[in-house]
């Protein structure tokens, strides 16, 4: 088989952290580079080839608009960059929160001769249940973190289908399976299809590494940091991003408490409301500053020790 790949960005926004990525890959010997881009603004011009993905595409391929499936249902981009860029064999798809320790064309090269079709992070079989394997049935259940994948052309021809049956059976949106689930689990069932893990195909990439979904890092840390060259680390998020990331954590750990309280908070009217969101806001600062200062006196005995150490 004569490989020819191509790299998709996977976004929905053009911030700092997409102009980073996108200036690592632009150059990746071998591999063409465009962007999926989910609800693009009006007039937002863009340094590359772009790939538009909205509400009216789905509804024109037969899937399920699912409120959140811009950050569910990532193979939805994969579906996209196929029947665009259909002359490919294989099809990469990152996402800005990925960082790359030096030049990321090392890492791409390893898999120049590696034919398997569906490559992710951590393919493991799932024990247990969550809401998006109760929403998929007939199949083992498995999956592989989603922020660098790789997934040929033949399983996004046999995906896309398999997708559009399942959208068009109505299921409760909180059961409605993530890529994750979706993608692996059938790549895994499919005979025809072959299945396999980036770390074992590029191991020292993901040697001392932190890949996971959480918890966020500040990119300012690691380009401080005397990293080895070639390595990846997920989730990195640029000063803006991660502040957000951090607000959005802080909010989100208090969600299902609040739905225990809804006949009390029914009562509440919006200056009551604002007033306890004030209120939080200000102990939540007392956290923050007491955990800063514990940073600071951390990494002020960092500095004595390495002053040590160098004397």
């Amino acid at each position: 088989m004569t490989m020819r790949p191509i790299i998709a960005i996977r976004t929905h926004q053009w911030t700092e952290e997409e102009e980073r990525l996108f200036a690592l890959l632009r150059d990746v010997p071998g591999h063409d580079l465009v962007v999926v881009f989910h609800n693009r603004p009006d007039g937002l011009k863009l340094p590359l080839d772009v790939i538009d993905i909205n509400d009216d595409w789905l509804t024109e391929h037969r899937l399920s608009p699912v409120r959140d499936w811009g950050w569910r249902c990532g193979d939805y981009f994969y579906y996209a960059l196929r029947l665009a860029r259909p002359d490919y064999t294989h099809y990469w798809l990152v996402e800005p929160d990925l960082y790359f320790s030096g030049e990321p064309g090392g890492f791409f090269g390893r898999f120049e001769a590696v034919t398997t079709d569906a490559l992710g992070y951590g393919l493991k079989r799932m024990e247990g249940r969550t809401p998006y394997t109760r929403g998929l049935t007939g199949v083992a259940h498995h999956k592989a973190l989603f922020p660098l994948t790789r997934l040929s052309g033949d399983a996004l021809d046999r995906l896309l289908p398999r997708r559009q049956e399942y959208s068009d059976v109505p299921r409760a949106p909180r059961f409605f399976t993530n890529e994750e689930v979706f993608v692996f689990s059938h790549a895994v069932a499919d005979g025809d299809l072959t299945t396999g893990r980036l770390e074992d195909v590029a191991p020292e990439w993901f040697e001392g590494v932190r890949f996971a979904p959480s918890p966020d890092m500040l990119a300012e840390v690691l380009d401080e940091k005397s990293l080895p060259e070639g390595r990846i680390f997920h989730p990195v998020r640029a000063r803006a991003a991660f502040k957000n990331a951090i607000a959005t954590r802080l909010a989100g750990s208090h969600f299902f408490f609040l739905n225990n309280v809804l006949e009390a908070l029914a009562l509440m009217s919006q200056e009551e409301l604002e007033e306890m969101a004030e209120a939080a806001g200000q102990k939540i600062l007392t956290q923050l500053e007491y955990v800063h200062q514990r940073s600071l006196r951390a990494a002020r005995r960092r500095d004595r020790q390495a002053s040590q150490v160098s004397k």
